[in-house]
């Protein structure tokens, strides 16, 4: 009798360590491995387990069911038979005590097998998976080898019973989706893993992809250009009192791009054009070619662009007009979640007040308007880019001051215009409905 409990035990124990070799290799940090696996046997062997896992976990499954079987089958009866003979002193339950002993034995060594054989090592696992991995590595290689002909059966076999459904080897990989990618960040900044900045930024990257150009772009009529058929006072002007890099060169209120002065090699020729009498030909004489995106291109196409090409491009519609322009930092802004490139320096593009109200830029992004507030969209209105945009499409008609309309829960009242551009806008909850809990 002691001989079967103490095998119970050990069986459950085996079980605890598979269960955790199992949870360690799948979840260890495999670019930690990686960092490790130069000098180091161990996370070589690790690293090898995690990047083709099939064959290990295949090992696995099949060690776990085998000692699940053997638990049940040298356990249950030793196990009975003790707890039987205790529940037959007991006089009101000597007439059940036998089937009682066998019932009360399988939950027990249920119970220990869920907790000790599953539920502990898994939570260890979790805690330690680097280390575990490395130091169970080698010795599950060895097992998963010794194993290999009952796992290549068994595999064998899993292959032919499920390829009437269509499924062949390989075609049921994996896949991480975006979803899962946020969830795992939400996790991990409400674990303290990453700081909620963080967060912030991969979210940004992660709808960076859906973006356009439109809604990253400076819009035609705030770009600072230079104008080859201006006086060249006027021109230098220009350069004066805007701190700009680069500046697009166009010619005449013509939509001619003519090319890009960059402020660096203005500068070989700076002397020369303050020289008195000296015209602006040699302002002009080393432009760069500029670059041109079509409306709807995606601002990580445009990414790749600037990578392989120009720094500035032109955002043309499909007559070849030009619609604005975009540089690297319009992105990078995107991402650091800056605001939008077209509203003046200092302003914020979405400020919540301390009565709950929104002050919002026209030129706000709708996706970026809509990750802080729930407002709904009709389907026709998912192509509009801007939250300015977007009001006056449903106001119908060029709005005043002081014009609103609701939304859902929200009023929209517009408190300034820049031309005939809606500038600026307050959305303020309406009596009776629920605030937001973050502020942008």
């Amino acid at each position: 009798m002691p001989f079967e409990l103490v095998l119970l035990a050990a069986l459950i124990a085996l079980n605890g360590l598979l269960a955790m070799a199992e949870m360690a290799i799948i979840t260890a940090r495999k670019t930690r491995l990686r960092q490790l696996a130069p000098r180091s046997r161990r996370a070589r062997a690790a690293l090898r387990l995690a990047d083709s896992p099939e064959r290990f976990l295949s090992t696995i499954q099949a060690g776990i069911t085998l000692v699940a079987i053997l638990t049940g089958l040298l356990g249950a009866e030793p196990l009975g038979l003790l707890l039987t003979n205790g529940l037959r002193a007991l006089p009101w339950l000597g007439a059940y005590a036998d089937d009682l002993g066998i019932v009360l034995s399988v939950m027990l060594i249920t119970f220990v097998t869920i907790v000790l054989g599953e539920l502990v090592p898994k939570r260890v696992a979790l805690a330690h998976a680097d280390r575990l991995a490395m130091a169970l590595a080698l010795p599950f290689t060895l097992f998963s080898r010794l194993a290999s002909p009952l796992v290549s059966i068994l595999a064998r076999s899993c292959a032919w019973l499920v390829r009437p459904f269509g499924i062949r080897d390989g075609q049921a990989a994996e896949r991480v989706s975006e979803e899962e990618i946020r969830l795992l960040v939400a996790e991990s900044a409400e674990q303290g893993v990453i700081e909620p900045v963080e967060k912030a930024m991969v979210d940004r990257v992660l709808k960076l992809g859906d973006r356009t150009v439109e809604t990253l772009m400076t819009p035609r009529r705030r770009i600072c250009w230079l104008d080859v058929e201006a006086p060249l006072d006027e021109n230098l002007e220009t350069l004066r009192s805007s701190p700009y890099t680069r500046y697009p060169v166009m010619r005449g209120a013509d939509d001619e791009v003519v090319g890009i002065l960059e402020s660096r090699r203005l500068a070989v020729h700076l002397a020369t054009l303050q020289a008195p009498g000296t015209g602006q030909a040699g302002l002009f004489e080393d432009l760069t070619t500029p670059l041109y995106l079509p409306e709807g291109t995606l601002a990580l196409s445009a990414l790749a662009s600037f990578r392989d090409q120009a720094a500035m491009a032109m955002v043309v519609d499909e007559y070849g007009d030009l619609l604005g322009l975009l540089t690297p930092n319009d992105i990078l802004g995107a991402i650091l979640g800056q605001g939008t490139h077209a509203l003046q320096p200092l302003e914020r593009a979405l400020v919540r007040r301390r009565d709950g109200a929104w002050l919002v830029a026209g030129a706000l992004p709708v996706e970026e308007l809509l990750s802080v507030l729930d407002l709904p969209l009709a389907p026709d209105e998912e192509a509009v880019h801007t939250v300015g945009g977007l009001i006056m499409g449903r106001l119908g008609h060029l709005p005043t001051v002081g014009e609103h309309i609701d939304w859902a829960d929200h009023r929209v009242e517009v408190t300034k215009l820049d031309g005939a551009r809606i500038d600026r806008l307050l959305i303020t909850p309406l009596p009776g409905r629920g605030l937001p809990d973050e502020a942008a």
